[in-house]
């Protein structure tokens, strides 16, 4: 657990005040609620938005775009653009949704079709709907207190406001001798605070002043396509997104790895490589693979490639103890953000080469994640069990109590979000990945950490585009073989160069040791 409080944080954006747009960084904040704008964490720097009796905040950073119609307002927070219309104007997207006079069928099939990173918000009276990008990337949390409704996109801005206590369980799992390992997420829609839940993709929220409802709009299921029409659908929609990026910003710019999903998008990038630029970085002597192959496969192409040499002494960088304890109150200060990382952002924030990152992320939803962590395990059980989202969530060793207490959070969690499945669902394990291990993880880094430095955008996180890698079957998946003949049919140039990067976390060993621990674990009694 971070020993990070407020009180500390407020101290550090009064000494450094230029570091105040980066506290909570590109975030919002939506209350009917009073707020002091002049104080802390606003100082009169966010911009306001008044609808009704509410009452919106957001960064200086962050863009935000509004639609009204009749008594209905639509605010979109991020950015958002559509492949299948090719449209890459927010207000235009706004206005196509102001056509729906409800939140049916047809509307969501809209929502469906955007990629981006956003939060969209309907206001209707007293009421407001909440509804995130396809992996909630950005991440938004939302709580009723009384009367008073409270939305933000990072925890701790609502925390601050509204002066909360840690939830005692979270705290306990915070300062789990393991709970680093697998990343900083907390199970199911839970944050911190037992007064805030996370927004789950594929799920809206209604606030009002009596009520809370969440409600899903959307079954990741199989589309039972043939393979040549899930290559061609995927490759399509993956260039579309990548032609829509290069008209909507003045200098995007590709980070390379040599991992099959970089390598994909680059693919996909065939015709327009001219728009782009690439580049990668090193900041530790194991990132040197990732920046050397990257280099190569450019090279082949013909493109520019540019590796950014990060220092790792903290000499180098100006006030790194305060972007620091920045960084890590944005990502929740629920455990010491790497140093690593810190000097990556910090060293991002003072380059000014690309206006966003076109990031490659959310696309291993459509790679069998979990089957290959666990060296090829092609079973998982027909249902979802909570002791099998648990063992799927951490490494529990020795701490039984604390198991049973996950045990809990996850039954209320599949309770409330796995009831009712669709017959033809994809396997429970794939939609566990998509809906709570990529946006408890993957959001939570996008949101607090990366976003600090540049924007980002993600030209995976669309929903039609997953569903439609989703429908190949396991075999394919686990070999990456969509991925392979995308590449082959979109420049094969690329894997023409031999190079092939995978995850060194992920070995044959720690592979089988994984499969072992989940066979037994996920079934036995505590």
């Amino acid at each position: 657990m971070s020993k990070l409080e407020k009180k500390y944080i407020e101290q550090v954006v009064t000494q450094y005040p230029q570091l105040r747009k980066k506290l909570f960084a590109r975030g919002f904040f939506l209350t009917n609620d009073f707020v002091k704008e002049d104080q802390y964490p606003f100082y009169n720097a966010w911009k306001g938005l008044k609808i009704g009796n509410y009452r919106l905040y957001v960064s200086e950073e962050q863009a935000y775009y509004v639609e009204q119609y009749k008594d209905k307002y639509f605010v979109l927070i991020g950015h958002a653009y559509n492949p299948f219309t090719m449209c890459s104007d927010e207000k235009k997207i706004l206005q196509t949704l102001t056509a729906y006079k409800d939140l049916d069928e047809e509307f969501f099939s809209k929502i469906n079709e955007l990629t981006g990173i956003f939060t969209l918000i309907i206001f209707e009276g007293e009421k407001i709907c909440i509804i995130g990008d396809p992996t909630c990337m950005q991440t938004t949390f939302y709580t009723k207190i009384k009367h008073n409704i409270y939305v933000a996109s990072h925890t701790n801005l609502l925390a601050d406001l509204l002066e909360l206590q840690w939830d005692p369980y979270v705290k306990e799992m915070s300062e789990y001798r393991f709970f680093p390992l697998l990343g900083n997420a907390l199970p199911g829609d839970l944050t911190q605070y037992k007064e805030i839940k996370r927004l789950v993709p594929n799920h809206y929220v209604i606030l009002d002043k009596k009520d809370i409802l969440v409600q899903r709009f959307y079954w990741p299921h199989s589309l039972k396509l043939k393979e040549e029409d899930i290559v061609k659908k995927s490759e399509t929609i993956i260039h579309n997104n990548l032609e829509l990026i290069a008209k909507k910003w003045r200098k995007p710019a590709i980070s390379m790895t040599g991992g099959c999903d970089s390598k994909t998008t680059l693919a996909c990038a065939t015709g327009i490589y001219d728009k782009f630029s690439y580049f990668s970085y090193k900041s530790s002597e194991s990132e040197e693979v990732d920046a050397k192959a990257a280099r190569e496969i450019c090279k082949r192409l013909g493109l520019k490639h540019k590796v950014y040499t990060i220092s790792e002494n903290d000499l180098d960088y100006e006030n790194i103890e305060a972007v620091r304890a920045i960084l890590e109150w944005n990502t929740g200060g629920i455990v010491p953000i790497n140093r690593n990382d810190v000097r990556k952002r910090a060293f991002f924030s003072n380059i000014d080469d690309f206006d966003i990152e076109v990031k490659s992320w959310a696309s291993e939803i459509g790679r069998a994640y979990y089957s290959k962590r666990f060296a090829g395990r092609k079973k998982f059980g027909k249902k979802p069990t909570p002791r099998k989202c648990t063992t799927l969530y951490k490494f529990f060793l020795n701490n039984r109590k604390l198991v049973r207490e996950t045990d809990k959070v996850f039954k209320e969690y599949l309770d409330k979000y796995f009831e009712q499945a669709k017959k033809d669902a994809i396997e429970w394990q794939e939609q566990f990945f998509w809906e709570y291990r990529v946006p408890s993880w993957n959001g939570l880094v996008i949101t607090g950490e990366h976003r600090y430095s540049f924007d980002i955008t993600i030209p995976y996180n669309n929903r039609k585009l997953l569903a439609i890698l989703l429908s190949a079957p396991l075999e394919s998946r686990l070999d990456d073989d969509i991925y392979k003949k995308i590449r082959k049919s979109m420049n094969p140039e690329i894997d023409a160069v031999g190079i092939s990067i995978t995850n060194l976390k992920h070995t044959k060993n720690r592979g089988i040791a994984e499969n072992i621990y989940y066979t037994i674990h996920s079934k036995i009694l505590f």
